[in-house]
């Protein structure tokens, strides 16, 4: 292009500072300001600066020295009178500056209005993709942040400009924001779609307990669950379905979090909720002996705040769903279960809660959950609660039911939603909806009575919940001694082979700041250990060993793979201090010509690497299977207290606590033991053992 900045290497600091000046003189603020607009020839100089900037500025040196020149400051100014592509250009050198530790300083809460404006009101692709980019930057920073960031906020009110915090004021200014991001989820540019369902994902992950209610309410009065579903039907590529099933997974994080939280009264909108439902059911001109008011919907007591246990917020938010989108059958339902005798009433309140709990033991809701496929029912979670609850409401009656049936109904309830989310023919709701309704209730009963029914009955009772969550844990400290054990072995990988690497250095040294910066400049493979030229010196395995104080990983290279197995770690000069790992995440790069012999193209589930801040790699495993890449990436992970990362790893927890479950349930089921629901009542204690007598639950 005639007019822009070509330079043959890195731009100097005169070169960052011309460029200031000529966004400074094209832009001409002050005459804008003043209402004047610029010339074809102002604008064009600053369509040439702009333009040259988003190149220059990914600059680390050049960075500095525009925003030490006050660049910044005329790039905000910009952003904010510009349109076109001018204003694309402002915006992609914005995202650019944000990489860099001292951007953040710059943002206002007027700032990331406009950015939010432009978002909202401009319809260029080439403009929405970087705008939407830098909310997504401000809602992740206060994660992000390397420790020099958080410091430049020492004397700043940072939560107002970072964080969910500021795009929530943002989405009060501009109510038409969230609106636009779901409308932005059928754009046709790829990008476009991939950012805007990145940023609600980011919304869902870093929400506040303050304001997660109101989020999730705009997710469930919008079209944000069927455009979601449209995307994971559309046979997406791997980019979009990774970002969907991160989308997934921080729904069930958040219906977890109000799953845990208890309902409160003083909280108004709890009560407005448990009110909406009252005055849906309208019940208050009926009479019912001994029930004033909350016993009349099938609560226990006049207390209904209390009976929602485990169910949480999220039981009385499905409950709440339930009666206000289907306001006639609800009150038709309460209408003839009053008419009924006392004893033969199913209770509407207790069904409710009781059906959110088979779901969300089905589903597995806990904060440990990842998505490992899409699962669209699980996304229509209101309407398998409804259609659930109805199948409740058929099944007492066709079994004519009395109130102390209600756990029989239950275990009924549960071995059809069993059968019908296990069938392969159901894949929407139309088709749960057909059989979980349109199954007969002899058929039901048939297959309840071939299961085996006292274990069936037992798995959804206190006792044996405690004795699920006691073997998981077993089984979780099982598999991460076992995943240690792995790496205290240690094992042969394959070289590194890209000069863009983080190499520790010898024995005695730890990988320090300015080593990383040098290796992530160019500095030759290897650092500077005997051993760590393998590129040189042709050596192509590496032997990678946690160290017996697991807390450095030691390794060196080698020209072949001998002996199978190094017991000591005395041969082994070079070290990772585990004290410097933030990250453990896959990554994907094919192999140099050295290493073609020994290696195909990598895939991301069976790499990944050890990373320091800023992104760096201290060390990478390319694994040859999966089990060992689930051995030694949850190893590092479980090592770290970082949980558990893969697939195969949570599913070999989920084997071994079941496989636990039945085991003792074989040895209860020998001795013909009745395990009791809900709470066990204390006997007395025995005459003549004093006070200090007493039982414990162990």
């Amino acid at each position: 292009m005639s007019g822009t900045y070509e330079f043959d290497s890195a731009p100097t600091p005169e070169e960052a500072e011309k460029l200031v000046k000529r966004m400074s003189a094209g832009a001409n603020l002050a005459d804008q300001t003043a209402g004047t607009t610029t010339t074809t020839k102002d604008d064009k100089v600053l369509k040439i600066a702009t333009f040259s900037l988003q190149k220059y500025l990914k600059e680390p040196e050049f960075a500095a020295e525009f925003l030490d020149r006050g660049g910044l400051e005329s790039l905000c100014d910009i952003i904010s009178k510009v349109s076109g592509n001018t204003l694309a250009y402002a915006l992609n050198s914005f995202t650019s500056l944000m990489n860099h530790e001292a951007s953040w300083n710059s943002l206002t809460e007027e700032f990331i209005g406009d950015i939010a404006h432009i978002l909202v009101t401009e319809t260029l692709v080439t403009i929405c993709r970087p705008a939407t980019a830098i909310l997504i930057k401000v809602v992740c920073a206060a994660d992000e942040r390397s420790p020099a960031q958080a410091a430049s906020f020492n004397n700043t009110n940072d939560e107002n400009v970072i964080g969910y915090t500021a795009l929530h004021k943002v989405l009060q200014e501009e109510p038409q924001l969230f609106p636009t991001l779901i409308q932005r989820l059928q754009s046709p540019d790829y990008a476009l779609c991939l950012n805007s369902l990145t940023l609600l994902t980011s919304m869902l992950k870093h929400v506040t307990d303050d304001f997660r209610s109101e989020l999730l309410e705009n997710i469930d009065n919008s079209n944000t669950r069927k455009n979601v579903l449209r995307l994971m039907n559309n046979h997406p590529s791997e980019e979009l379905k990774e970002q969907l099933l991160e989308f997934q997974s921080a729904m069930i994080h958040n219906a977890d979090r109000r799953r845990k939280t208890q309902i409160s009264m003083y909280n108004p909108r709890h009560a407005k909720m448990l009110n909406d439902i009252w005055e849906a059911a309208h019940v208050e001109n009926i009479q019912v002996p001994g029930a004033r008011k909350w016993r009349k919907l099938g609560f226990s007591s006049e207390v209904p705040h209390r009976e929602f246990g485990r169910a949480g917020v999220f039981g009385l938010e499905r409950m709440h769903a339930f009666a206000r989108q289907n306001e006639d059958m609800f009150a038709k339902m309460i209408l003839e279960q009053l008419h009924r005798q006392d004893g033969k009433r199913c209770p509407f309140a207790k069904a409710s809660i009781e059906v959110t709990e088979l779901l969300c033991s089905h589903w597995n809701i806990t904060t440990g959950y990842i998505a490992a496929e899409f699962e669209p029912l699980l996304m229509n979670f209101d309407h398998v609660h409804s259609t659930t609850l109805q199948c409740f409401y058929r099944l007492f009656q066709d079994m004519e039911a009395t109130t102390s049936d209600f756990s029989k109904v239950s275990a009924l309830v549960r071995s059809q939603l069993r059968a019908t989310l296990k069938s392969d023919g159901i894949k929407d709701i139309y088709e749960f909806n057909r059989v979980m309704m349109g199954t007969p209730y002899s058929v039901i009963r048939d297959r309840r009575l071939k299961e085996l029914e006292w274990a069936d009955d037992l798995l959804g009772r206190e006792a044996i919940r405690n004795l699920r969550n006691r073997l998981n844990k077993q089984s979780f400290d099982f598999i991460k001694r076992q995943r240690i054990s792995c790496l205290l072995q240690g094992a042969w990988f394959p070289c590194p082979q890209s000069n863009q690497r983080i190499v520790a250095m010898a024995t005695g040294n730890s990988l320090s700041t300015s080593t990383a910066a040098n290796a992530m400049t160019g500095g030759s493979l290897g650092g500077s250990g005997p051993n760590n030229s393998s590129s040189s010196s042709g050596k192509r395995w590496r032997y990678y060993k946690l160290s017996p104080s697991r807390k450095a990983l030691m390794y060196g290279d080698f020209a072949e793979k001998y002996p199978l197995v190094i017991k000591s770690c005395d041969g082994l000069p070079n070290k990772v201090d585990l004290a410097q790992v933030m990250e453990i995440k896959p990554f994907s790069r094919k192999p140099s010509a050295l290493n073609n012999a020994l290696v195909t193209e990598t895939t991301t589930s069976l790499s990944f690497a050890l990373f320091a801040d800023h992104n760096l790699p201290l060390a990478e495993f390319i694994c040859s299977s999966s089990a060992q890449a689930s051995e030694w990436k949850d190893g590092f992970s479980m090592l770290l207290d970082k949980g558990i990362t893969s697939k195969d790893t949570a599913e070999y927890l989920h084997s071994l606590t079941e496989i636990g479950v039945k085991v003792k349930l074989l040895q209860i089921a020998g001795d013909r033991i009745e395990v009791p629901h809900g709470h066990i009542d204390v006997p007395p204690v025995p005459v003549g053992l004093g006070s200090g007598f007493y039982y414990t639950t162990d």
